[in-house]
């Protein structure tokens, strides 16, 4: 049994069957209650909680004020733009929290963190059109990741605010407060993305995510850079690399330094240096590789930007597949 029980009807609950109650009419309002029972359908009004008045016990969840701190930290961050200003509450809620008729940030959390990846591989995807499909998923991964949105967490606060019961010792698995910070950022991203839309989530992502540094090169892992460049130039249609050193210093010393260059005929495609010639090769082979795979698109449009009123979206050439060798 599924559905939105309106105001002329009371759910009443009792061991895990759900009786409906005929009650006298009442005057009609605007909002729903989710009812806790296995839907055939789901719409997105069955899925939102909107606010009902405080005197109102027929509700599944009872309606929480955010407290001073929790109202200080959603105008930091921008959620005081929020429609239903019960939210900010929910996000700081993990689904721990074992309060009769509290709603939790679970649902929020989940939304949250396909949104997150969605807006992220959106972007990198456009970007880095040439990047490897398995390093676009780690770069994908490493921004999303539980460790990273808990140093967010710690920069926006979340530990001032976030509500959770600890494991008891004799528990197996033992929640940390790293997950619990990183359900509160998830969260946030699925609130904006429900109650204001694609776009401001969209915002939030690009500045509070993709806004920060991340060390792409170290995700490019080829273990045998010089043969796979050469087979990289020859699928290009491009003369094979060739090393050549450029200049050094130090060889009969105990501390020499090589600098290789790998050119593609006339063309310098990579650099690199090392204390012997096979490590300035191998640098210079893996720079050109680098190069080539992180080569970035400067004026590139998102999938996402037909969202915005009159937006346009431009699609950006999808890169080669990754060389098999």
């Amino acid at each position: 049994m599924a559905g939105v029980l309106r105001s002329s009807l009371t759910p009443v609950l009792a061991r895990g069957t759900m009786r409906v109650a005929a009650v006298r009419a009442c005057p009609p309002l605007a909002r729903t209650f989710l009812i806790n029972a296995k839907p055939t359908k789901k719409s997105k009004q069955e899925e939102i909680i909107t606010s009902s008045p405080a005197q109102d016990t027929d509700s599944k969840y009872r309606i929480e004020k955010p407290t001073t701190a929790v109202v200080a930290f959603a105008h930091r961050l921008g959620l005081n733009q929020l429609k239903d200003q019960t939210l900010p509450m929910r996000i700081v809620t993990h689904a721990s929290y074992e309060r009769v008729g509290i709603q939790t940030n679970e649902r929020l959390d989940y939304l949250g963190a396909k949104v997150l990846d969605m807006f992220v591989l959106e972007y990198l995807h456009a970007k880095y059109p040439k990047m490897p499909t398995k390093m676009l998923q780690e770069a994908v991964a490493t921004y999303t990741r539980t460790t990273t949105l808990a140093q967010m967490a710690k920069e926006f606060g979340v530990e001032d605010v976030a509500r959770w019961t600890r494991s008891k010792p004799d528990m197996e698995h033992q929640l940390s407060s790293k997950t619990v910070k990183a359900s509160v950022v998830r969260a946030m991203v699925g609130a904006l993305y429900v109650d204001q839309g694609p776009l401001q989530a969209r915002a939030f992502v690009h500045n509070h995510f993709l806004s920060r540094d991340l060390d792409l090169v170290s995700l490019l892992e080829i273990e045998e850079p010089k043969r796979y460049l050469s087979f990289l130039m020859k699928r290009l249609g491009r003369e094979r690399p060739v090393a050549r050193l450029m200049s050094e210093t130090g060889r009969q010393s105990k501390a020499p330094v090589f600098i290789v260059g790998v050119y593609s005929g006339m063309e310098k495609i990579g650099e690199g240096f090392g204390s012997s010639l096979k490590m300035a090769e191998f640098r210079a082979n893996k720079d050109a590789l680098t190069k080539y795979y992180l080569e970035e698109h400067k004026d590139f449009g998102l999938p996402s930007d037909v969202e915005a009123e009159g937006g346009v979206y431009r699609s950006t050439k999808i890169g080669d597949t990754e060389v098999v060798v």
